[in-house]
């Protein structure tokens, strides 16, 4: 390729990257000259890594078997290979029935690897997980924990969260307790109104869990809590023999939750080992909340509103490669985006684009055996969970000043730079060469230096 070839690629990638400057809102960041005023922009490394993802259909959420459930609002990643649990496996609770939001009682078991699926568990009775929304999987995976919006319906039909509960499940796929207001005492008044996000800890050889509620047609919700089961401690009464923490009350629900067609306020949830910190979105209000200390507070916390100005945010979820939040956010659009834990956006992408609003509820990362990020998600307008593959081996991205001084993120390569020399102009793009051999800078001038 002659320096001609050369500087027409180099000007087709900075014409892609001038198109990109109105989105510096999803992470499109001038790059700093090192010692010139004059700098080239760049997309960040989060979001040249969620630009890399291949997304693809994994598997249906449907049953295949029995109620043909619909709605699949959560996902979580099996940590270790117990019963009928595989380590990897994904578990997919189904919010409806085939007609009715809020009926559904089918939690879906999901191979990534060949896209089986089966049953794990179903309540036959209507009374233990109707509306399941999020599920929550301990680190031993001996107890799988899921938040049910409940079988209470009003005079229309609607089912209204008024009687919900957290359904403890065993890996064979069998119902060990059920934590609802009736049967757990001394519970926070308000703790059972319309169960929706869970969640779980392991922190200096503790486990908790932790619950949000969205509100029910009697009371509001609002309410972040925090459940410490201790099977084999002293007999105190409860399930489990656990004891609580109200960690927040009085979040916004917009007014809503009256049922399972508008319930709003805390939703999904992540708890980060790395700070002792409980992530919390809101989709009543558009924000993420951050509660310190969650795994250890005695008494309520008063929570850190991180990042506000979302649609809808749904589900959250830590990035493994970078410890970054990945929350999707559907009321208007269906977007994944990524915020630092300081609050800052850093990227954001659109998934199934051709698809009407609101599809995205369950989100979750883990990293494959190359440490390749892999995101799995699901989609409720048709009822199917995707997998967001990103390739193994190198990721990263380069900067460049204008005094040709090359900077490299991530586990890419450095192959030189042209600081500290004189150049005849400054400058004022970077490219990859192809076949990841390096990288091209062009000058003002035209020049090209490989």
């Amino acid at each position: 390729m002659d320096s001609k070839d050369q500087v027409k690629s180099i000007r087709q990638v900075l014409r892609r990257v001038t198109l990109a400057v109105p989105l510096l809102a999803v992470g499109v960041l001038p790059l700093l000259a090192p010692s010139s005023a004059s700098a080239v922009t760049i997309t960040t490394p989060a979001q040249v890594q969620l630009n890399s993802l291949s997304d693809s259909v994994l598997a249906s959420t449907i049953p295949a078997t029995g109620s043909a459930d619909t709605n699949p609002y959560g996902i979580a990643v099996v940590p270790k290979t117990m019963g009928l649990l595989v380590a990897g496996d994904l578990l997919v609770p189904n919010f409806n029935n085939a007609t009715t939001p809020g009926a559904g009682t089918s939690i879906l078991q999901v191979n990534p690897v060949t896209g089986a699926t089966s049953v794990f568990y179903r309540d036959t009775a209507g009374a233990s997980t109707t509306g399941p929304v999020q599920i929550a999987i301990n680190p031993a995976a001996d107890i799988v924990w899921v938040g049910d919006y409940g079988s209470a319906t009003d005079a229309s039909g609607n089912y209204t969260g008024a009687v919900s509960n957290i359904a403890v499940i065993a890996p064979t796929g069998s119902l060990l307790k059920t934590f609802t207001s009736a049967d757990t005492a001394n519970t926070p008044a308000g703790s059972w109104s319309g169960v929706w996000g869970q969640a779980a800890s392991s922190l200096n050889g503790k486990i908790s869990f932790y619950w949000t509620t969205a509100g029910n047609g009697a009371s509001a919700g609002g309410g972040v809590y925090r459940l410490d089961p201790h099977p084999t401690g002293p007999t105190n009464g409860q399930p489990l023999n656990a004891t609580y923490v109200t960690l927040a009350t009085g979040l916004p629900t917009s007014g809503m939750g009256s049922n399972a067609s508008n319930a709003a306020g805390p939703q999904g949830m992540v708890f980060d080992p790395s700070n002792d910190t409980l992530y919390v979105t809101d989709d009543s209000n558009g924000k993420i909340y951050a509660f310190a200390d969650a795994n250890s507070a005695t008494a309520a916390v008063t929570p850190t509103v991180i990042y506000s100005g979302l649609n809808s945010p749904q589900n959250i979820t830590i990035n493994p490669t970078n410890g970054d939040l990945l929350v999707v956010d559907g009321a208007t659009d269906n977007t994944l985006t990524e915020i630092t834990t300081s609050g800052m956006m850093v990227a954001s992408r659109s998934l199934v684009p051709t698809e009407a609003a609101g599809a995205l509820f369950g989100l979750s990362a883990v990293t494959g055996p190359a440490g390749n990020l892999i995101i799995y998600y699901t989609d409720a307008n048709t009822n199917t969970i995707h997998e967001m593959v990103s390739p193994s081996g190198s990721f990263g991205t380069h900067m460049v000043g204008s005094d040709g001084g090359v900077f490299s993120f991530g586990n890419t390569g450095f192959y030189g730079s042209m600081g500290g020399k004189t150049l005849n102009a400054p400058v004022v793009g970077i490219a990859n060469a192809p076949f990841n051999q390096g990288y091209w800078l062009a000058a003002a001038d035209g020049g090209v230096f490989s």
